[in-house]
């Protein structure tokens, strides 16, 4: 312990020789260790010290400059100044030292040959470089190294750049730090010829795609992307303030890729807001400019399990308005990204969250039928597990694309208001620029809820559940679900809606692709009718006695056909009768 005291001293001694005199690292070295001599361990740590310091001192200047607010290096104390060199150093790339351990030296170091002030001011910026970017800072900082350095298109970008400045910009980097995995890649670049991608491109055999004159984009094999951003600004921090929140304006240069604790740029709050769990604005204006940006505070919120600020609330109710501007496309992605949330309803307990759903949908949201459905496809005493499974299976058909049918669902929860009268999905979802698919799927789902309700009011009538059962086909799931969320506290209708899903699924292939018992042909024969109409109601009741597992052979199919025409025959007898009567 000793000998480290004494190597910092020494550290400090140099470094304050070097900053006075601008002597040259080595030169400063070689002039002290010639005329004393040390302790080898006190001699190699403060070498270890001086030499990092030194190599690094624009980043760790850069580093001082942000955190020591309303100083500059120049107003600083020597002594302080190269204080906090070393040990920002010490904290970021001396693993084996304990960063307590380190910034206790620095301030006891302080006050024996700073002022009375430097002990506390030292103290100070040391804590808070610690919380956001040390070891043991709540940041994954290991793992964004970690993740960065093993990504081969970034380390061949690295490597073929040159002396070219790129930085890797906005939410990979949000990402990594809280130990999530990161996808698509920004980097922002200063030549407008974009001449180091194309070169990058020929190197990775990858694909080149021009969105804009600022924009390029870079799609590799398996379809991860890499999109190159042109620097608006003179300043790199000037473009990153353009950007939507404080978590999204980070920035690391890539010609310190390895040292990414020391050289990530964060022109406002973003490390203190990932850390504390903030949605915070960087400019009022950013709303306006984009109004989107409303809706993916909430989706950000609701991804990272974040708090949004007040004042984003505020502006939002404020300015819900303006959401009308920005392409359906747009919003439908976001509101996608948002639902995928199992407990998306819980970032909606804000009232300017369903001011805004209400500009996006044209009516009111359903927020507690939303909650209620999350609630509904969570819990295994509603749903039992082997239900639960196979609907989640269902769900989760088209999970790849930007809007699966868990999302759709939930979107269906939002606007559907039983007892459903007057629905309006199909034209949520064309408002939303849904796909034709999806949007068929709402359009049935509103033509078939009322059908259910009869159901609901005539529970034993077989021949109308099976009638339901293939009509509904695949979206009986969600026409069910839907009627469950909106009477979890009715325990006949959950009963029946469960005895429903369940009928559904141990009967899918019945219902779906029914064996063929009877051709209309041979009931033409056999019954002696003539084709038409006839033939498929005929047909369909059969589909339906299938269903009931009424019939299962050709035999039975055809004495069943004999039997439903009988009754036809025999009612239509007795109209004929009842009119010649009047």
């Amino acid at each position: 312990m000793k000998n480290r005291r004494k190597a910092r001293e020494l550290t400090l001694q140099i470094l304050y020789q070097m900053d006075i005199k601008k002597t040259p690292v080595e030169e400063a070295l070689n002039i002290t260790f010639s005329r004393y001599r040390f302790r080898p361990e006190v001699k190699e740590f403060a070498e270890r010290l001086i030499r990092g310091t030194s190599q690094l001192l624009l980043p760790i200047d850069f580093l001082i400059k942000k955190y020591a607010k309303n100083w500059t290096l120049e107003r600083m104390a020597t002594v302080d100044r190269n204080i906090l060199r070393f040990t920002i150093y010490e904290l970021l790339f001396l693993e084996n030292v304990p960063p307590i351990v380190s910034i206790n030296e620095a301030v006891e170091i302080a006050k024996r040959y700073g002022t009375p002030d430097s002990g506390k001011f030292v103290n100070g910026i040391l804590d808070k470089i610690r919380l956001e970017r040390g070891p043991g800072s709540s940041l994954n900082w290991t793992y964004l190294k970690n993740s960065l350095q093993k990504d081969t298109y970034l380390k061949e970008l690295t490597r073929i750049k040159g002396k070219e400045k790129l930085w890797l910009v906005g939410g990979c980097l949000r990402n990594l730090l809280l130990g999530r995995e990161k996808k698509d890649l920004d980097v922002v670049l200063d030549d407008p010829e974009f001449r180091i991608v194309h070169l990058f491109v020929s190197q990775v055999k990858a694909s080149l795609v021009v969105l804009n004159s600022t924009l390029r984009r870079v799609v590799f094999p398996g379809k991860a992307t890499m999109d190159f951003i042109l620097k608006k600004s003179g300043s790199l921090n000037a473009d990153l303030l353009q950007r939507d929140f404080t978590i999204n304006a980070l920035a690391l240069d890539l010609d310190f890729l390895d040292k990414a604790g020391l050289s990530l740029i964060d022109p406002e709050t973003g490390l203190e807001d990932l850390i504390n769990k903030k949605i915070r604005l960087l400019r009022e204006k950013s709303l306006e400019e984009d109004p989107l940006r409303m809706l993916r505070a909430l989706r950000l919120a609701s991804q990272l399990d974040f708090e949004v600020e007040e004042k984003i609330a505020h502006l939002t109710s404020s300015k819900s308005s303006l959401i009308k501007k920005v392409a359906g496309e747009r919003i439908r992605d976001e509101l996608c990204l948002f639902l995928k949330n199992p407990f998306s309803h819980g970032c909606l307990v804000n009232s300017s969250a369903g001011v805004l759903l209400e500009k996006i949908f044209g009516q009111t949201p359903n927020l507690e039928n939303l909650k209620r459905l999350e609630i509904l496809l969570s819990n295994e005493k509603v749903l039992p597990k082997d239900l639960k499974e196979k609907i989640d299976l269902h769900l989760e058909k088209d999970e790849k694309a930007m809007t699966s049918r868990r999302d759709l669902l939930k979107i269906m929860a939002l606007i559907f208001f039983p007892p459903g009268e007057e629905l309006t999905l199909s034209s949520a979802g064309k408002r939303l620029k849904l796909s034709r698919s999806h949007i068929k799927i709402m359009g049935r789902v509103e033509q078939l809820y009322p059908k259910l309700k009869k159901i609901v009011a005539s529970p034993k009538n077989t021949q109308l559940i099976a009638e339901f059962l293939i009509e509904a086909k695949k979206e009986l799931v969600e026409i069910s679900l839907l009627l469950l969320a909106a009477n979890l506290n009715k325990l006949a209708s959950s009963r029946l809606m469960i005895q429903l899903l369940k009928e559904h699924f141990k009967k899918s292939s019945l219902i779906l692709h029914p064996p063929k018992l009877v051709r209309g042909e041979e009931l033409i024969k056999l019954l002696r009718i003539p084709s038409g109409p006839y033939i498929s109601y005929l047909l369909s009741r059969i589909h339906q006695a299938q269903v009931m597992e009424k019939v299962k052979t050709k035999e039975e199919a055809i004495e069943y056909a004999e039997k439903m025409a009988g009754e036809i025959d025999k009612e239509k007898d007795q109209n004929h009768s009842r009119r010649k009567h009047l």
